[in-house]
């Protein structure tokens, strides 16, 4: 094998496959990357068995070849090079990496003992608005479960094209405590339904691919999905990510998100978070209570903790208030996630009382996005 390219391009596609590389003691193989050239271009591909990610680097290809290699030490020595040129040698003592007047030679191991990587039939994909798909993600990946006890909650559960003629695409994910919805425009796809759960860490990696990958070439900024029996695969420029499903079925939660309320506020998105992370200073150990107050009269949200060992704090923050007086009390780390997840100016706070759960929402009502946090039982 011999492949010459630009740092650059070399290091971008590193960065793209190095993430799901990690140290194995049954299979030490999975730390690696495999190197591997492929009509004119050199493909990188990296797995842990349950994601796999690849990306082809642009370049020029002198002799055809393979070779798996170590990822991290690769990248980190690439990162170290200059801007420039970089030839990539297979001999037999490894791989050599010659960049101006530097010569090295990292050992690795036979591409053949790299393990299978799946090779699936595309059908026509979904495609979403990468900008669009970013901030999605960001929004909704947090509030999956970490807990193996439900494994459907360690996803986030997917929705392309549901009801009739729709050019939707929803992603949920909760914890049970919590709930983060967003739905997004449809650019492209197949004119028919799709439910699937995919697994939390898979949409992290999608998210920082999206974010970090750059194509100066190509001028597409869709993302498309496209679904098997049990697989997703997700492609963006050069980069293909392909992904496990979970199997079972994600809960309905349409059903417990409230359509009518008794109490409605507008207060600044940044003063609330002030006031929530100064009630967070005296919630108690164990509980991280904070208490949430709403007066129409007085036009205020007022945010509250008591503990008996700290002390205790209040704030109050103006806004607009309507409806029936009324009071929650819940986590203050759910009620900081959704507020950080939020970009608008202000945001919109709905309840009933205090036993049924409170919706956060941004201010405008354009906003396709809801989070929901269940109260802490008194």
């Amino acid at each position: 094998m011999k492949f010459t390219c630009t740092q650059e391009n070399l290091i971008q596609g590193l960065t793209m496959v190095s993430h799901v590389t990690g140290k194995n003691v049954n299979l030490p193989i999975l730390g690696n990357a495999l190197l591997k050239t492929e009509n004119g271009n050199l493909k990188l591909s990296s797995t842990n068995l349950e994601i796999a990610v690849s990306c082809l680097v642009r370049g020029k290809v002198d002799q055809e070849g393979e070779y798996s290699i170590p990822a991290k030490l690769l990248m980190d020595y690439v990162s170290l090079l200059p801007s420039g040129k970089v030839e990539l040698t297979l001999t037999e003592e490894g791989l050599e990496i010659g960049s101006n007047g530097q010569e090295t030679i990292i050992k690795g191991m036979p591409a053949n003992e790299f393990p299978l990587l799946p090779k699936l039939s595309k059908g026509e994909g979904y495609r979403l608005s990468a900008p669009e798909l970013k901030l999605a993600l960001g929004q909704v990946t947090f509030a999956a479960s970490t807990s193996e006890s439900r494994p459907e909650l360690m996803g986030v559960a997917c929705f392309f094209g549901i009801g009739d003629g729709s050019k939707e695409a929803i992603i949920a994910a909760t914890d049970s405590y919590r709930l983060a919805e967003r739905k997004m425009s449809l650019t492209g796809g197949p004119n028919r339904e799709s439910r699937t759960i995919v697994p939390a860490r898979s949409m992290i990696e999608i998210s920082r691919i999206v974010s970090s990958y750059k194509d100066d070439v190509s001028e597409n900024t869709d993302v498309t999905w496209t679904f098997t029996e049990n697989q997703l695969v997700v492609t963006f420029g050069n980069v293909e990510l392909v992904t496990r499903l979970i199997e079972g079925t994600f809960p309905p939660y349409q059903d417990i998100i409230p359509k009518e309320f008794k109490t409605e506020a507008v207060v600044p998105r940044s003063e609330l978070q002030k006031a929530v992370r100064a009630a967070s200073l005296f919630s108690r150990q164990g509980l991280f209570d904070v208490h949430l107050a709403f007066d129409a009269g007085a036009g205020t949200c007022s945010v509250a903790s008591a503990d008996q060992g700290t002390g205790k704090t209040k704030t109050d923050v103006k806004g607009n208030v309507t409806g029936a007086a009324n009071k929650a009390t819940l986590n203050y780390r759910y009620v900081m996630d959704g507020l950080s997840a939020m970009q608008t100016e202000n945001v919109r706070i709905v309840l009933i009382d205090d036993n049924n759960p409170i919706l956060l929402l941004p201010e405008s009502a354009g906003e396709a996005y809801r989070y929901l946090v269940m109260p802490i039982r008194q």
